[in-house]
């Protein structure tokens, strides 16, 4: 009897032993589920912090990209941007063309004391002096030149005064303007004094570019367009046919030069220089 009340009790025993290792291996296997649940939750909310940082600065780009891209390169600012480049220098305010359509682009070389502007046009608005710019043709070229002293400046302008075309043939101009013209080897000059300026145009009668019908014109545009007061002395020389349309005045011991492929663009971009 002893002995089946022992092995009972060892029966008994090992049955119990047997569940408290079931209940430690599944309270084993919870826990290490629950971990597993934790660190599935730690690495989403990293990813999501990392997508969210990345679509950020992703957005910062392109509103870095939009700036950049706002930036204005309309005739005006392309002005104001040269004239902070070039200090104690006279600018065009007109870029001189009626037609809108085409943006302006400006390139220049040189210093305040003497420079080049060349004046372009394109379809796209670019910035002062883009790289592209130096293949395009200019319609207009600004050259500034510093000399020494008022009467070197002087020296560099070919002024005609009204006393050396006052024997010459008349030809009447319009708005109280007489010219007097000059013919020699089929060439045809008009020429006339308003104020300080000298102007002459010039044709060919034989290859039917005769100088009258500029000269008039050009009158004309004088009523409405005031050219810059020169200190001493100014000169306009226009060519019928030709795209050397060219206007030349002294400031002090600075000489400007415009030159145009139209006389009427040269004429309001010289009006409009401050």
């Amino acid at each position: 009897m002893k002995l089946y009340k022992l092995g009972g009790v060892l029966l008994l025993s090992l049955v119990l032993v047997g569940c408290s290792n079931g209940n430690s291996g599944k309270q084993s296997s919870n826990n290490e589920s629950k971990t597993d649940m934790q660190n599935s939750s730690s690495a989403a909310n990293s990813s999501n912090s990392t997508s969210t940082s990345q679509s950020d600065t992703s957005t910062a780009s392109s509103d870095n990209n939009s700036q950049s891209d706002g930036q204005s390169y309309d005739f005006s600012s392309l002005t104001k941007d040269l004239s902070s480049k070039l200090s104690d220098t006279l600018f065009p305010q007109n870029a001189g063309l009626s037609d809108s359509a085409k943006n302006i682009h400006i390139r220049y070389n040189g210093n305040s004391a003497d420079s080049t502007i060349y004046y372009s046009t394109g379809s796209d608005a670019l910035a002062l002096n883009d790289s592209s710019l130096k293949g395009e043709k200019p319609y207009a070229v600004l050259a500034k030149r510093s000399y020494s002293s008022t009467s070197e400046a002087q020296s560099h302008l070919d002024y005609t005064a009204a006393s050396e075309i006052k024997g010459l043939p008349k030809v009447d101009l319009g708005h109280s303007i007489v010219g007097h013209t000059q013919s020699g080897a089929g060439q045809q000059y008009i020429s006339w004094n308003e104020g300080n300026w000298s102007i002459s145009v010039h044709g060919s009668p034989v290859n039917n570019t005769t100088p009258k019908k500029l000269a008039v014109s050009s009158v004309n545009m004088f009523e409405n367009y005031s050219l810059p007061a020169p200190n001493t002395q100014g000169v306009v020389k226009f060519n019928v046919g030709s795209s050397a349309q060219v206007i030349t005045w002294q400031a002090g011991n600075v000489v400007y030069r415009l030159q145009a492929t139209d006389p009427a663009v040269a004429i309001r971009m010289a009006a409009s220089m401050k």
